[in-house]
């Protein structure tokens, strides 16, 4: 099990060595995070801002289109837009899946299929659309990419009950700077080919690139054994401890 005051004095390091893994480096992921699954008030948070975003979004743009085309009706007009969005958040979620592949394999394992379940939702919405015009389907469809696109990203759970606000920020902080030295990496790379091999620089560049894969393996490693410490393994794991 991580020490707190280990990580953090890893953390502390980290921060003065490479400042800038610390600015500018936002996830897009695990903003909210909270013990078990609807336990707290604050996994509404996600829904009230999935709504208020997405939702008014879609009510206004469904009026435009229906203001804007008199041959089309109030039913296609609102579905058309509620595909719209759904379509943009299909858009944005390989770039956040790419962020969670890159800084935290136990999340990774839950989220890497949402791309194929806002497909599957697009495809039925599309059908909709086309044959049965159903709004309960439609608003379904709707919600359902809402929850997979936006408030699965947004809010992490499962955490244990014993793990503090603290802790929380220096999950993910280790997931910040773990996914910045995944990009140092990939600029390396880059510098590598656009270098000649027999240059003095091109070595330098080579052993830069070997700490910065050696580092993001560290960091892989330590945001592993906190989730382990921080979190319930699994919804099995998570259920046997409530009961």
């Amino acid at each position: 099990m991580i020490r707190n005051q280990k990580s953090e004095q890893f953390l502390q390091q980290l921060h003065e060595l490479y400042p800038s893994a610390f600015k500018g480096n936002f996830l897009f992921y695990g903003q909210i995070k909270t013990q078990g699954i609807l336990d707290e008030l604050k996994e509404l948070i996600p829904w009230a801002l999935a709504l208020m975003i997405f939702g008014s979004l879609s009510y206004a743009f469904g009026e435009m289109i229906y203001r804007s085309f008199a041959e089309i009706h109030y039913f296609k007009a609102f579905s058309l837009s509620a595909l719209g969005i759904m379509l943009f958040l299909m858009l944005i979620c390989p770039i956040i899946i790419k962020q969670i592949k890159h800084s935290s394999t136990s999340l990774y394992n839950q989220l890497q299929h949402t791309p194929l379940k806002l497909t599957a939702l697009i495809v039925l919405q599309s059908l909709n659309i086309a044959f049965a015009e159903s709004w309960l389907l439609m608003v379904l469809f709707f919600l359902a990419t809402l929850s997979f696109g936006f408030v699965k990203f947004y809010k992490e759970n499962m955490f244990r009950p014993t793990t503090t606000a603290v802790q929380y920020h220096e999950l993910q902080q280790v997931r910040r700077i773990c996914f910045w030295t995944y990009k140092q990496v990939l600029r390396l790379n880059f510098k590598l080919l656009i270098n000649k091999k027999d240059t003095e620089h091109y070595q330098t560049l080579v052993k830069q690139k070997k700490q910065f894969v050696d580092l993001h393996i560290e960091l892989i490693n330590l945001e592993n054994k906190l989730c382990m410490t921080y979190k319930h393994v699994d919804l099995e794991h998570y259920l046997d401890s409530i009961m």
